[in-house]
């Protein structure tokens, strides 16, 4: 919401761009948010909800901002494939993102089980140690 944010992404490639927006830190004025929000998206930068199912106020941030990608807490995604509970919440999140149009990412994929089971209820995209250790990035 700083103001100075908009003049940042001026010659910045923001098809590339996507803000994570966390529960961390509270939303106390959704319009204001969203408005802000709103002038993002016009330039083409994506929203994505972070943490989605580890609380309420992802849910909520996930209902009233529509965000473009849902990305699936680690606490629904780790034992996917041997929690009933966690099949069940995950199957219902990833239903929900489809019907809404937006896309999913699973967080914290350890074993090549919970990558079966996610892959198989429809998630396209992870990430977690199974797929690779966290690092720099390579620069040229």
């Amino acid at each position: 919401m700083h103001q100075g944010l908009l003049g940042l992404l001026d010659e910045a490639p923001v098809e590339r761009l996507v803000v994570e927006i966390t529960e961390h830190e509270p939303v106390e004025d959704y319009a204001a948010f969203t408005s802000a929000l709103r002038l993002l998206r016009e330039r083409g930068v994506r929203i994505a909800i972070d943490d989605a199912g580890a609380g309420f106020s992802s849910l909520r941030h996930t209902l009233r901002l529509a965000p473009d990608i849902v990305k699936l807490d680690m606490s629904i995604t780790r034992n996917v494939d041997t929690d009933r509970g966690r099949r069940a919440l995950a199957s219902a999140m990833i239903s929900f993102a489809d019907e809404m149009g937006m896309a999913i990412v699973a967080e914290g994929v350890e074993t090549e089980g919970e990558h079966a089971t996610l892959k198989e209820l429809g998630v396209p995209f992870g990430q977690g140690y199974l797929f690779a250790r966290p690092g720099p990035l390579p620069y040229p």
